[in-house]
């Protein structure tokens, strides 16, 4: 069961962000253990149960990172990362192609969202589906705007693909899309209560991240 961050929980993604060295972080990686992994596992865990109750047509599956980078794409930063994130999708796909849920913890605060970090021809289906149904479309994007937590993102074509009215204008030329909410660590983060918060958010996000899945199987 999940019962909260800690103070050492912000104390040791800091200490990798000001000491980032595999010799620095090897008499930490106990602590790590208790006060980062254990918890976001505990927090995963308990939310994968939480989906599988009452979402089990989604199908999804559990994914928690690892706390060192890919040693293939470093690009001259360290080798650990200062954040840890798990994320839902559908155990049949591919992690790095569909759509998720996804929640992080990290230096600098903890947050949750969903998102498609889709290639070009995902970014085309996404388009279609808003075509066949422009007035679902619009009625999310109504609700979206009444949640000032939660904040749409993506990187925009610089060039208009089409004319879908201006409410519809910018959700339908992402090339990429990610709905989410960031915090700076609160009470919150210290709390069991922290689980109660994220089944709000997913459950709002649930139609967003089913008009990206159909989107998704376009391609199937």
């Amino acid at each position: 069961m999940f019962k909260g961050y800690s103070d050492q929980t912000i104390d040791l993604f800091w200490g990798i962000r000001l000491n980032n060295s595999r010799e620095w972080f090897a008499p930490q990686k106990e602590a790590f253990r208790e006060a980062v992994m254990e918890p976001t596992r505990a927090l995963g865990n308990e939310l994968y149960d939480w989906f599988m109750e009452n979402h089990p047509e989604l199908e999804l599956n559990l994914h928690i990172s690892r706390i060192y980078r890919d040693a293939r794409r470093l690009f001259g930063r360290g080798p650990l990362k200062d954040h840890i994130w798990f994320s839902f999708q559908n155990e049949n796909d591919q992690r790095a192609e569909a759509p998720c849920f996804w929640f992080e913890v990290g230096a600098d605060g903890y947050g949750c969202g969903i998102g498609w970090w889709m290639q070009p021809a995902g970014a085309l289906r996404f388009r279609r589906v808003i075509d066949r149904d422009p007035a679902a479309a619009r009625k999310l994007m109504r609700a979206l705007k009444k949640r000032p937590d939660l904040l749409l993102e993506g990187e925009t074509y610089a060039k208009p693909k089409g004319r879908v009215g201006e409410d519809l204008e910018r959700w339908y030329n992402l090339r990429s899309f990610s709905i989410s909410c960031m915090r700076k660590y609160d009470e919150l983060a210290y709390s069991p209560e922290l689980v109660g918060w994220l089944k709000e958010i997913f459950t709002f996000l649930l139609p967003y991240y089913q008009l990206l899945d159909r989107a998704y199987r376009l391609a199937e």
